[in-house]
């Protein structure tokens, strides 16, 4: 458990997976406030209920973060509600997977717009106010999968782009108490792994040596961890969470 009592706190792709359960740690760590960035109210209305019965610590705000308006629009609603942004977690993202062959330029456009193009416009609407108030943290969401992947280059792409983007803003922020770091998950107990045939997952359990999937709750654990004072001295790393796999 860490303290974020006096922390608040954005989490984009808040409303399921790994967003969810990240919003969730933060929430028992006892965050002054979380701010649910998702596409749609629905699903952000169906999380907050769950996550906060009395609305008492979270805001909902749809955001779609490939649109730099609406990332600006979402943004100047969390400020209006907490005043200020502590802690940054760039989560939300999605698949499109095809052989490069044939891929369409839309499914390439998409997933980076979403994953890498997402994470740079959010970070840019925290990066004054944690440089004037000499602390910040920003987590992103990388991949194993960003070191190449069948069916996925436009994942993959998008998921090296954020390693990038990561140690380059570690590098520039450093200096004002600001830390910048990425997770690259390996297989997780999300939605995606459901669509996955029995057998294809087999396959791939053999080649992780834990033998297991991971669990959500674990990549929150990690990122609880990166955004807490214990970890002021990371910045600028990828941390894989892949239960052994390389």
């Amino acid at each position: 458990m860490y303290d974020f009592k006096e922390r608040f706190v954005v989490v984009t792709g808040a409303a399921k997976g790994l967003g969810y359960a990240m919003a969730q740690r933060f929430l028992s760590d006892g965050a002054k406030g979380v701010a649910l960035l998702d596409l749609t109210q629905e699903a952000l209305d169906a999380a907050r209920a769950r996550l906060d019965p009395q609305c008492g610590r979270t805001i909902s705000v749809v955001c779609d973060v490939a649109d730099n308006a609406s990332v600006e629009k979402a943004f100047e609603q969390v400020s209006a509600s907490f005043g200020r942004v502590d802690i940054l977690v760039n989560n939300a993202g999605i698949t499109r997977d095809s052989m490069a062959s044939k891929m369409s330029a839309e499914q390439f456009d998409t997933v980076v717009q979403i994953s890498l193009n997402g994470a740079f416009y959010c970070s840019r609407q925290v990066i004054a106010g944690m440089s004037q108030r000499g602390w910040g943290r920003i987590i992103s969401l990388s991949s194993v999968s960003a070191e190449g992947n069948v069916g996925q280059a436009n994942y993959a792409a998008a998921k090296a782009g954020i390693i990038g983007l990561t140690r380059t803003l570690s590098d520039e922020l450093a200096r004002k108490n600001i830390t910048v770091n990425c997770i690259a998950p390996g297989l997780i107990n999300t939605d995606i792994i459901k669509t996955i045939p029995e057998e294809q997952m087999g396959v791939f359990l053999k080649k992780i040596p834990a033998g297991r999937v991971g669990e959500p709750e674990e990549v929150a654990s990690l990122v609880a961890f990166l955004a807490s004072d214990q970890a002021a001295y990371i910045s600028g790393a990828c941390i894989k969470i892949t239960g052994g796999l390389h």
